[in-house]
């Protein structure tokens, strides 16, 4: 319960930062509005997109949207200052999760309800050790990529509301002055500037969960049945050969498999 209400179970964002899609970007959209119709659907954007918005309103008249102040999208630094604020959490308390699902991932059937079930603060793509370029044969580093991912509305605004001590564990500095700046100067949930420099999606899949014992994030395991970023082929076998929820990034890595392996599920990409 929320400010006297009933919380709405989960709503599903699309970040857009530019008034131009691709033709895969388009793609995606529609995907995603079709696939997921039955659930509230927003987009996520600057406010200098607001008239480029409106006519995707007059397209999709379900869809809503959220606007932010423009130095949030004018690049990947502002869009991870967004991510780790209780600016953009709040503004979705009514709901107790969001999905975010950006154009450059596909959604393959509705089973956000399920996967909200699960009760999970975090969901994404499993990560590897090596990251874009992992190891062989891959490794598990944990969860998850951001670009698809499943989101506990409370918990992320619960960690932000309070300063916490979160080190960046990620980073092994031999320069005396640069390690202290990682484990305590740049080492706090609250404010922005004194939070880890990492993206958002590390942040809260590695960093957050080591100091909040509250906040829950899937194994990779379990989460290579919500999604894949890299690596598809690996996590498709690991998966029994299924798809997962959705995926991220399909144009980027091996693009082969998913049109060779969605074709053979009924799915053309364009």
């Amino acid at each position: 319960m929320i400010d006297g209400g009933t919380l709405s179970r989960a709503a599903v964002l699309v970040p857009l930062y530019k008034d131009l899609m691709t033709r895969s970007e388009d793609f995606s959209f529609r995907n995603t509005l079709t696939v997921l119709g039955r659930h509230d659907a927003y987009v996520v954007c600057p406010m200098r997109l607001r008239p480029y918005v409106d006519g995707l309103k007059r397209k999709h008249s379900t869809l809503r949207a959220e606007y932010f102040p423009d130095k949030y999208f004018s690049g990947i630094v502002g869009y991870n200052r967004l991510l780790k604020s209780n600016v953009f959490y709040k503004r979705f308390k009514k709901y107790e999760y969001v999905l975010i699902v950006q154009t450059d991932a596909l959604v393959f059937s509705d089973e956000l309800t399920e996967w909200c079930d699960k009760g999970y603060s975090y969901i994404g793509a499993p990560l590897f050790e090596g990251f874009d370029n992992p190891v062989i044969p891959p490794v598990f580093m944990g969860g998850g990529n951001g670009g698809f991912s499943l989101r506990k509305v409370q918990d992320f605004i619960r960690v932000l509301s309070c300063p916490r001590r979160i080190p960046n564990v990620m980073s092994v500095e031999p320069n005396v002055i640069k390690s202290i700046k990682h484990h305590y100067i740049f080492a706090y949930s609250f404010p922005y500037f004194l939070q880890p420099q990492i993206n958002e999606d590390l942040f809260w899949g590695l960093l957050v969960p080591i100091c909040c014992e509250f906040f829950t994030v899937a194994a990779p395991e379990c989460a290579l049945s919500f999604s894949f970023d890299v690596a598809p082929e690996y996590l498709f076998e690991l998966n029994k050969k299924q798809l997962p929820f959705g995926c991220h990034a399909w144009e980027k890595y091996n693009l082969q498999f998913w049109r060779k392996t969605l074709y053979e599920h009924g799915i053309e990409l364009p």
